[in-house]
């Protein structure tokens, strides 16, 4: 414990004070004198010239002087008022506080403490000083600060409206790029995550099982990856540092990776209260096409999509506490319901089995029970996940083309297709404009005769069918863009389904990266024999089978 100093008169134990803000930072190629290091000089310096020691230094870096709430200078007041300090040395006013009436009432408790202040820059001294310049001063300062605070805004407000990044870190997955701070490049050591957050989430993994997942595999939080890469302690390490379901949302949320820019999200109340408030999303400042995207944004919206769908479901869970392999998968082929896992508990035996949400609900009024066993639909999945997978195997192309031919959306659609169509309708475009060229010629000239108004209606009936065929071709590249998505999108789902092909059980993963649905029948009689329908509807397939029950 520090022992208490007795002074005598004109003796004096000295606490030097420093602080630098980030904005004084960014100044000080121009004012090169506020440097923390050059503070602590010019201060120790003066102390030393005085015959006085210096007690302690006291530093507040990255310190807003619109506020008293600092690290530094409480450890200051604490030591002040356990009779250690007896003395305040600091550069000028403006390091001590931009707030002239917290500054004023501080110096006023200096007094009472009976502890000196001084401001050498300011030629202040508390013993001399009348107080009247020390206000102006204060005053002075408080109005730098909120013109410093409200250039600041307008900055950010004109950077926000042309899409520039004003953020002070860039979001996992990039970089600020060297050339241009405000510009955003592809980090190719952490994409590759950022893609599959969004893999996995749109194909049903939860966020709370992503983040397992990643630290199974021991990839590091995005914090951590941060100041590793800048090579910095991390101030904000501790016996976790984990990924958890919030970090894998802060992703899914982010516009970012689409390539947009949002700004204007939140502000501070004022630029003396450093309390950020969140604004109404109809405030923010939405800019696409700003950067390299990590996915496309029809991407983005379908994981959005998929949160949409979450808040609105909640899984049903196993004895063990698990989400059921088939949640929210199975539906009913009468209702549309979900069809919901239950569990029972016999003496001879344990029964898992679905049945219709309505009919639980309503009963008989609502639909029929579609009751059906948990392992018929377990062993129906798994044998045509493993035959599509022994298809794939065999031949990828000769798959994607069956799927294709039997999927009825794309059955008159195809890439080739859609490009010889389009071509036609250009070609078409084309021969008109030549048509009027040669119509108009001949006109002038003389080579036909053809009043006015004959020549005007045929034109416009050119310019009529130039537009029906204008309008055909962005339909036909709109079906092109689309069966060029299939095409992409189905290939993925091949690769996926073909990683299954030695696989004995299904998972959860499994399950949700596949399958789009499951419609299950209510029982039906054929030939004395009791039947259910299982469709399976995989992500760009669909396989109908019947079961004896």
């Amino acid at each position: 414990m520090k022992e208490n100093v007795l002074h005598n008169v004109g003796v004096y134990s000295v606490g030097v004070y420093s602080r630098l803000s980030e904005l004084d930072k960014k100044n000080q190629q121009a004012n090169f004198s506020d440097s923390i290091e050059n503070q602590k000089a010019i201060l120790e310096k003066f102390v030393e010239e005085k015959g006085w020691s210096v007690y302690g230094h006291y530093v507040d870096d990255d310190i807003s002087g619109t506020t008293f709430d600092r690290d530094g200078f409480e450890r200051m007041v604490e030591d002040i008022k356990a009779g250690l300090i007896n003395c305040v040395v600091v550069k000028d006013l403006s390091r001590f506080g931009r707030n002239y009436l917290a500054s004023g009432m501080l110096r006023e408790t200096f007094d009472e403490l009976g502890v000196r202040f001084i401001a050498v820059g300011d030629n202040h001294d508390s013993i001399e000083d009348t107080g009247v310049i020390t206000v102006f001063k204060e005053v002075m300062n408080e109005e730098y600060a909120k013109d410093i605070s409200r250039k600041v805004r307008m900055t950010k407000k004109h950077l926000g409206s042309e899409g520039k990044f004003c953020n002070s870190r860039a979001p996992y997955g990039y970089w600020k790029s060297t050339a241009d701070k405000h510009i955003l490049v592809i980090d190719s050591d952490v994409s590759q995550n950022v893609v599959r957050v969004f893999d996995l989430y749109i194909a049903g993994m939860t966020a709370r099982a992503i983040a397992d997942l990643f630290n199974d595999e021991g990839i590091i939080t995005p914090n951590q990856y941060y100041y590793k890469k800048v090579d910095k302690p991390n101030p904000y390490i501790n016996n976790k540092n984990l990924w958890g379901s919030a970090s894998v949302m802060n992703i899914i949320n982010n516009r970012v990776y689409y390539g947009a820019i949002t700004n204007g999200k939140r502000a501070v109340k004022s630029f003396k209260d450093k309390r950020r408030i969140q604004k109404p999303e109809n405030e923010w400042v939405i800019i696409d096409n700003k950067h390299e995207p990590l996915i496309n944004k029809e991407r983005w919206e379908e994981a959005q999509s998929v949160t949409s769908k979450k808040k609105h479901f909640k899984a049903r869970r196993t004895a063990s506490g698990e989400v059921s392999i088939f949640a929210g998968l199975i539906r009913c082929a009468d209702c549309d319901g979900n069809l919901v896992y239950q569990r029972k508990e016999l003496k001879t035996q344990i029964q898992e089995f679905f049945r219709c949400s309505t009919y639980a609900q309503k009963g008989k009024n609502g639909c029929s029970i579609h009751k059906v066993d948990y392992q018929t639909i377990y062993q129906a999945v798994l044998a045509d996940i493993k035959r599509y997978a022994k298809l794939a195997a065999e031949d990828e192309q000769k798959l994607i083309d069956r799927i294709l031919k039997d999927n009825e959306e794309f059955k008159a659609k195809n890439v080739s297709r859609s490009e010889r169509n389009i071509r036609e309708s250009r070609n078409k475009i084309t021969e008109i404009d030549r048509k009027v060229q040669l119509l108009f010629e001949q006109k002038i000239s003389g080579e036909i005769e053809i009043s006015g108004a004959m020549f005007n209606k045929m034109v416009n009936n050119y310019e009529s069918e130039q537009q029906k065929l204008s309008k055909d071709i962005e339909e036909l590249e709109s079906e092109q863009a689309e069966c060029k998505r299939v095409d992409k999108n189905l290939t993925g789902w091949i690769k996926k389904v073909r990683n299954c092909l030695s696989i004995e059980s299904i998972t959860r993963a499994i399950a949700v990266e596949l399958i789009e649905k499951i419609v299950v029948s209510e029982q039906y009689e054929e030939s004395g024999e009791q039947y259910i329908d299982i469709s399976i509807f995989y992500k760009f397939g669909i396989q109908k089978q019947s079961h004896k029950t």
